[in-house]
């Protein structure tokens, strides 16, 4: 039973610990924002978002998709596994709109100066 705590363990904190041994000192571009438009909500709007592009490993520490992070340590769900894995591991700039349960539907990666 302890095995299978630890193994939740992981799965849930392993992109957070990926991050660990980084210096990631990194925040969302504030000029990048725009303001909503009619019909999105203030959840639902594109802004550029930095972060570093972890894998997400399930119960069997296979990896399931890449996830970004950002510095505060709040997990984005990325839509283009395709371009996430492409920057595997590094920081980059993710422009896209982000819906309510953080998911950002890319419109852009590009590495992070």
């Amino acid at each position: 039973m302890e095995m299978r705590r630890m193994r939740q363990f992981l799965k849930t904190a392993l992109p957070l610990l990926a991050l660990t041994g980084s210096m990631l000192i990194a925040q969302d571009d504030p000029s990048a924002r725009q303001p909503p438009e009619r019909g999105q909500t203030e959840q639902n709007f594109q802004r550029a978002t930095v972060g570093k592009i972890v894998p997400s490993l399930d119960s069997n520490y296979v990896v399931v998709k890449y996830v970004l992070v950002d510095s505060a340590y709040t997990v984005y769900q990325l839509d283009d596994q395709t371009a996430a894995k492409r920057f595997r591991e590094k920081t980059v700039i993710v422009s896209g709109a982000v819906d309510a349960d953080n998911t950002i539907h890319v419109t852009d990666i590009k590495p992070a100066p």
